[in-house]
């Protein structure tokens, strides 16, 4: 969304009282009408209230900010609120009433490195909680553009903090768990909120090279788009059963996602099932012919989007031209009646227009937000998406009884970060612990002392603080170095052009690492990866985290894992590249497999060395696995996988079963990452993932516990996706692979088939 918009809109202030915010079915115009019987079907009471407006009634309802039709007794709705990791600022959503802040979660990236699905779950569902108290009060609809569903393709780019990292199985599995925890809760009857997966589809780009969101036209093969880019929408949409989704500014093989009929009526609606609307990006529908050149008219640009089945525009772009396309015939009064039906559909869906008495969720209010359970759980969730990437001679944790009349020197431009460890998209939290702040707290009253420079910004040239930073690390007995990036190099309209640490940063470090009296300790605070490869590789670096932006606890979180209060179990959810990544391929490459002018993208086709391999992540303890069924079928016929042909995720395979124990000295999780590897197949095909994943779990393991596991291993996971976007079986050794230990060899015999049939993404 356009960005500079979205900040002047934080100041805007949308506040309503209780009686004015929700339509009176019980006693005014409205009450009559067939909108207000429950006893009919929610789409024959969205189709009944629109054939009551006139056309120009019917026009302010297509847009985000949709008017008030006073006869009608329709209050004003406003559809855009946000809630990426928590109630965000937004044209929706305001933090000036009764209720004057909400629980800030971590980043979503950083839930990607939980690996917990379930921990996601839990945290929607606490937003979902809080949005229906802040929308009871008036400070919030019911609509809420969230979560951002694309992968982390580049690393370069500005928003993928907003994902839970690169992987299409991780993501799908993500959007899952968020989008139920958002949608559903207590009351069957009812969506808890209406959830938006976006950005639909293949939106990874913000301005690189000349070339912005608004202009930039992805170049993809069916291939690519079967197999990375369509999977996380597709579980969204099919399985999550989302209420929405949002086309973004990009096109496709030269045509606009938010004029994309075949990606939007024949893919989101008919293959995926999705019931509920499409909504543009804001200010999409102007691109489709102000920056594509797809169209040549306002009124073909209406008709090109409405016909595709953008339902509902996010800007002024329907309100301002919408008439004018019916009077020039590029559209009819029904299309406008199928894109209301759908919005109106999903209001309905949320009981905007039923009696509060009967239903639970309008009872919340304010003493259902930041609540004991809320702050509990942004605590956890920073601590569970900390990622330990360097541990030598075990300089992590701090003992603090064995620093007792000692100096700590805390030196960085994030070591006191607050409002920059909550990432984009955020809203007022209701408090923000710094980690300097944390780590203070957590050594009082044993006579450790605590000192912090700054020692030079995030980025930039200026070395002032140097002297000072140095002289302190001097004379610490402990340093910790807090680094990384901030919302000036990524975010919304900002990729970067360098994937280095930032040179003011490194130059500090090779300064420090000189005078320090023991092996520095570091902590990186970004939404993407950095080559680390120096901190890495010197044995004056004693430990390296990376915390992402942790939200309102992310201080405590990062205190807890350095003094062992905790014990990190984090993986990464990206490739970590070197520097040299940005010079070998082009962000406009959308190609995933390596090619001469592209080394491959991600942990699946990547071919050059990762500075840290996705998936990687330490402990402080060890844990073993063996398996629990290994002896157990190994040889499978294709022939007698093909029974439910057309669901192969859930033609099982088999199940693998690993027991963890936890072999080391301190509790903690293990996180276990399953992946399948195509060892060879009978004929030649195109070129193979490295390997994939296909299952991941979190556990909680006491000293010398022990806890099965299970994997299960389904067609869809096997399955090749040959060029022209076909998904084929292949007989041969597929190797699986779980937690970096255990290797199982499956063998499929038997003639190869062809398992889904082409789907044509081309523009002909």
């Amino acid at each position: 969304m356009y960005a500079l918009v979205r900040i002047f809109l934080i100041k805007i202030v949308f506040v309503y009282s209780q009686s004015d915010h929700f339509p009176d079915c019980a006693s005014g115009p409205l009450s009559k009408f067939p909108i207000c019987d429950q006893t009919i079907p929610s789409r024959e009471r969205a189709a009944d209230l629109i054939s009551r407006m006139t056309i120009d009634e019917k026009i302010s309802q297509m847009i985000t900010t949709a008017s008030a039709i006073p006869r009608l007794g329709l209050p004003q709705y406003e559809w855009w609120s946000e809630a990426l990791h928590g109630l965000a600022f937004s044209p929706g959503v305001s933090f000036n009433g009764s209720i004057s802040a909400a629980t800030s979660f971590p980043m979503p990236i950083n839930f990607g490195a939980s690996f917990n699905m379930r921990l996601v779950h839990r945290m929607a569902n606490i937003i979902s909680t809080e949005a229906r108290a802040f929308n009871n009060e008036g400070q919030a609809g019911l609509t809420f553009f969230t979560p951002t569903v694309n992968i982390f393709r580049d690393p370069r780019w500005g928003r993928g903090q907003e994902t839970p990292g690169e992987d299409p199985f991780l993501v799908a599995e993500y959007a899952y768990a968020l989008v139920q925890g958002l949608q559903g809760g207590e009351d069957a009857r009812y969506l808890k909120i209406a959830a938006d997966c976006k950005a639909y589809n293949a939106y990874d780009l913000e301005n690189w090279n000349g070339t912005d969101r608004f202009h930039f036209n992805a170049i993809i093969s069916d291939q690519d788009l079967v197999e990375t880019y369509l999977p996380p929408f597709e579980k969204c949409i099919r399985d999550a059963r989302v209420a929405s989704i949002m086309c973004s500014y990009n096109s496709i093989n030269g045509i606009p996602n938010c004029a994309n009929q075949f990606e939007l009526e024949i893919l989101a609606r008919e293959s995926f099932h999705l019931d509920g609307f499409v909504v543009s990006d804001c200010g999409a529908i102007s691109t489709i012919m102000y920056a594509h050149n797809y169209t040549s008219t306002v009124e073909e640009t209406v008709a090109v989007a409405l016909h595709a089945g953008t339902d509902l525009n996010c800007g002024y772009f329907y309100y301002n031209y919408t008439k004018q396309a019916l009077e020039k015939q590029t559209i009819v009064e029904a299309d406008i009646d199928r894109a209301l039906e759908r919005t109106f559909n999903i209001l309905i869906r949320l009981g905007w227009f039923d009696p509060p008495e009967q239903q639970y969720y309008r009872q919340l209010t304010k003493d259902n937000v930041d609540t004991h359970e809320a702050r509990q759980l942004s605590l956890e969730s920073a601590q569970e998406g900390i990622v330990l990437l360097k541990n030598m001679n075990q300089s992590l944790p701090l003992d603090r009884n064995r620093l007792l009349n000692k100096r700590i020197a805390l030196i960085g431009p994030t070591a006191n970060a607050t409002e920059l460890m909550q990432g984009s998209y955020f809203g007022k939290a209701p408090f923000l612990i710094d980690p300097v702040t944390a780590i203070k707290a957590l050594t009082t009253g044993k006579s450790i002392d605590v000192q912090f420079v700054y020692g030079c910004k995030i980025n930039g040239s200026d070395e002032s603080g140097f002297s000072a930073a140095i002289e302190l690390a001097r004379t610490a007995d402990v340093v910790i170095f807090f680094g990384g990036l901030d919302q000036t190099i990524e975010s919304e309209t900002i990729d970067r052009v360098s994937i280095a640490m930032p040179d003011i940063q490194l130059a500090l470090l090779q300064q420090l690492e000189r005078v320090v009296q023991s092996p520095i300790r570091v902590v990186i605070m970004s939404g993407s990866g950095l080559d680390l490869t120096y901190v890495r590789d010197s044995p004056r670096f004693g430990s390296l985290i990376w915390m992402g932006y942790a939200g309102q606890s992310g201080g405590l979180a990062i205190a807890n894992v350095i003094f062992g209060e905790y014990n990190p179990a984090g993986r990464l959810p990206i490739t970590i590249y070197p520097a040299s990544y940005v010079d070998a391929v082009s962000m406009f490459d959308m190609q995933m497999r390596p090619s001469k002018n592209n080394p491959g993208r991600t942990y699946k086709f990547y071919t050059g060395e990762a500075v840290y391999e996705f998936g990687t992540g330490l402990s402080y303890t060890t844990f073993h696995y063996s398996w629990s069924n290994d002896t157990a079928q190994r040889s499978y016929s294709i022939s007698s996988l093909i029974e439910n042909k057309n669901d192969a995720h859930r033609v099982l395979i088999r199940s693998f079963r690993v027991n963890v124990t936890n072999i080391g000295t301190m509790p903690g999780d293990d996180v276990i990452l399953a992946f399948v590897k195509v060892s060879n197949t009978v004929i030649d095909g195109p070129i193979l993932p490295i390997k994939q994943l296909f299952g991941f779990d979190r556990i909680h393991l006491g000293i010398n516990e022990t806890k099965e596991v299970f994997f299960p291993l389904n067609v869809e996971h096997l399955l090749i996706v040959e060029q022209d976007g076909t998904k084929w079986l292949y007989p041969g050794t597929y190797n699986v692979l779980i937690g970096q230990q255990l290797v199982y060899a499956i063998e499929l015999y038997g003639p190869f088939i062809q398992w889904q049939s082409k789907r044509q993404f081309s523009s002909s």
